[in-house]
């Protein structure tokens, strides 16, 4: 609780001084019973506490208290959807170190997803998954952990075997178009060509470029194991940048490149709703000053 205008209880010591210093004088004290004496004291005690609250309540009123609920809404720098390719095609191997070791492009595709959502912990992230359809895996969310763990326990070929690559660019336009996100972006990543789906390329450009979506497309695996042209145009025409990764290091600086281009900040739109009270005060005022003028009446009967 608080007070829009608190410097208005100083008008409070005005009647304070005013109290002891502006005195009643009247001539004469007439008596008519001496044995109300008593009562007639406490009358004006009465009187006299009724008068200060309604006084102090009048006061609080004028003052105008209220409380204030924050309304503050975050705001994310950046909307980011993972589309991961999850065929068939992704149980091919590839390099992950220096010593020769191998392991699926799934595997290894997964793994620096996950690493990267990790990093993202200013910014909406969803995924999702392609094969034979696209759909969303996780919705846009700041839980990127969570979203991290949900990747990593995706199985390859949950989606079938082919790659409606252009669906899930097209779901992704749908999922970013209500984001209030100062950039929107989407990485595809994919190890083959568009085999299936229902959604043509240029409906999916369009979606794309109709919400200004940034697209970062990685080809993984060898050259001519994925359509080169085709996500280098999806890049071009976003604006976004297209990579090659034949092995697990090549994935990793790729994200690394990806996270320094995108580098978030989190911002928040600071908004109060303020409630008003002025009235419960104002309303005990009146009802101690009712009370007041009830007594004082009363008194001047007698």
């Amino acid at each position: 609780m608080q007070f829009e205008y608190p410097l208005v209880f100083l008008i409070l010591l005005i009647f304070i001084i005013c109290n002891f210093l502006c005195k009643e004088k009247t001539g004469y004290m007439y008596m008519s019973n001496f044995f109300n004496i008593s009562l007639n004291m406490k009358n004006n005690y009465l009187k006299t506490t009724l008068k200060w609250l309604s006084i102090i309540m009048l006061i609080t009123a004028l003052s105008s208290p209220i409380t204030k609920d924050d309304n503050s809404a975050i705001k994310p720098a950046h909307a980011v959807m993972m589309l991961m390719d999850v065929s068939k095609s992704m149980r091919g191997t590839m390099v992950i170190n220096s010593l020769g070791g191998v392991d699926t492009k799934f595997n290894v595709a997964k793994k620096r997803a996950s690493e990267y959502i990790k990093q993202r912990t200013d910014d909406h992230v969803g995924i999702i998954i392609f094969g034979d359809f696209a759909y969303v895996a996780s919705p846009l969310s700041f839980d990127n952990l969570s979203s991290a763990t949900l990747l990593e326990n995706i199985k390859r070929g949950i989606a079938g075997n082919k790659t409606a690559m252009y669906d899930a660019l097209f779901l992704s336009a749908r999922l970013l178009k209500n984001s209030k996100a100062n950039e929107r972006v989407a990485i595809l990543l994919t190890d083959g060509f568009n085999t299936a789906g229902k959604i043509p390329l240029n409906v999916a450009l369009n979606a794309i470029e109709d919400e200004k979506i940034k697209v970062f497309t990685v080809g993984i695996g060898r050259h001519g194991d994925y359509d080169e042209s085709v996500l280098k145009l999806i890049a071009q025409k976003s604006g976004g940048e297209f990579f090659t990764a034949s092995n697990s290091n090549n994935l990793e600086k790729i994200y690394s490149h990806i996270d320094r281009l995108q580098k978030s900040e989190l911002r928040a739109k600071i908004e109060f709703k303020t409630n008003y009270f002025y009235m419960y005060p104002l309303g005990l005022s009146f009802i101690f000053l009712s009370i007041y003028t009830l007594l004082h009446a009363r008194g001047g009967r007698r």
